[in-house]
């Protein structure tokens, strides 16, 4: 195969941009007013709550409507992301921010169950005190470059940590690129794929981990798209008794020193009112471990959402690790897969805890 793809405006890295407005969209006094006007307007009508029943017909949105537009544009067929800053936060409860983080997710797409619990609406905290086995999502642990089981992830920032707690993106398809310039003979396994572990939220019916191999990298008319968790690989592939070889090995490997390049990623903050929405099927998150401030009121809480929009992008079913995108909701079921274990059990196959060695220093100038 030639590899040959017609992705280039996806493929960026740290050099591209010279300035961090290249992928800033500020919002005004005036965008921040007709979330606030819309959310007074559902307070007093008592319908604030639950957030995720709440529809666009809900947010009759005027000028930010268009500037979410180009947002959605810029995600789907431009660099596979936008940060959008200056969501209202002063004097909001964490509830009415959480409507003006769905109100602006609601213009990407129609929002996937993110767990088996059916949740549309997360919050990315340190949950380990409370939930021996959490999903990674719900820990401090750093975390390596990877996309999740959507088509687009949304995080906006309630609270940032005392230290750590970096985000980091990287364009899937660069590192593409960058193997087929290195080792082009190693795509042929991502291409392939792996077998990806359920981590306990499959359904009736469903195996452990999937029985399809969910390819790394798929290229549909010329569209190079990406899937990957390194842990959830290794896990599926010990699930099902189906050893990592040598080749494989150096494949994932290779992935991720390219991943975790300095020039190929971008690090920074995600401040207060911050809001990052991410293609992702070519633009793969990452973050830095983080300590949290003693204060319960103050730890580190992102707004996490998942989306899908109707001709996003043309990607291989098994992308899919469910029947359907995201996770479907499972009476009584929860994730219960221990990812500290595998990382101990295995920590060849699994990559080992992450170290991407992001200082607060380098998130901060950017």
């Amino acid at each position: 195969m030639s590899y040959e793809h017609d992705s280039a405006s996806f493929a960026w890295n740290a050099s591209t941009f010279k300035d961090p407005s290249e992928y800033l969209v500020e919002l005004t006094s005036d965008d921040r007013g007709e979330m606030l006007a819309a959310v007074e307007a559902l307070e007093r009508s008592g319908r604030l709550a639950p957030v995720h029943a709440l529809t666009k017909n809900d947010f009759r949105f005027r000028g930010l409507a268009h500037k979410l537009e180009r947002g959605y544009q810029e995600v789907r067929s431009g660099k596979g992301f936008v940060v959008l800053r200056g969501l209202p936060l002063g004097g909001l409860s964490l509830e009415q921010f959480s409507a003006c983080a769905w109100s602006v997710g609601l213009h990407f797409g129609r929002a996937l169950s993110q767990n088996a619990q059916g949740e549309l609406v997360t919050s990315v905290i340190d949950a380990t005190a409370e939930d021996a086995t959490p999903r990674m999502y719900r820990s401090n642990l750093e975390l390596r470059p990877h996309s999740d089981i959507t088509a687009m992830i949304s995080l906006a920032c309630w609270n940032k940590s005392a230290s750590g707690g970096a985000s980091i993106i990287v364009s899937g398809v660069t590192v593409h690129d960058a193997i087929r310039e290195r080792a082009p003979q190693l795509l042929e396994p991502l291409y392939r794929g792996y077998h990806y572990h359920r981590l306990g939220e499959e359904g009736p019916g469903e195996e452990p981990a999937t029985p399809y191999r969910t390819p790394v990298f798929a290229n549909r008319n010329g569209q190079v798209s990406c899937r990957y968790q390194r842990a959830s690989i290794a896990a599926g592939q010990r699930e099902r008794n189906v050893p990592i070889d040598e080749r494989d090995l150096e494949a994932l490997n290779l992935f991720d020193e390219v991943a975790a390049d300095p020039q190929n990623r971008l690090a920074f903050f995600l401040e207060r009112g911050d809001m990052i929405v991410i293609n992702n099927y070519t633009v793969m998150h990452a973050r830095t471990r983080f300590t949290n401030f003693p204060e319960p009121e103050r730890q580190r809480r992102l707004v996490r959402m998942w989306f899908d929009a109707e001709g996003f992008r043309d990607v291989p079913r098994e992308f899919n690790l469910f029947a359907e995108n995201g996770i479907p909701k499972q009476e009584g079921r929860r994730a219960s897969f221990d990812f500290r274990k595998l990382y101990r059990d295995d920590p060849v196959a699994s990559g080992g805890v992450p170290d991407l060695k992001v200082s607060d220093g380098e998130a901060v100038r950017r």
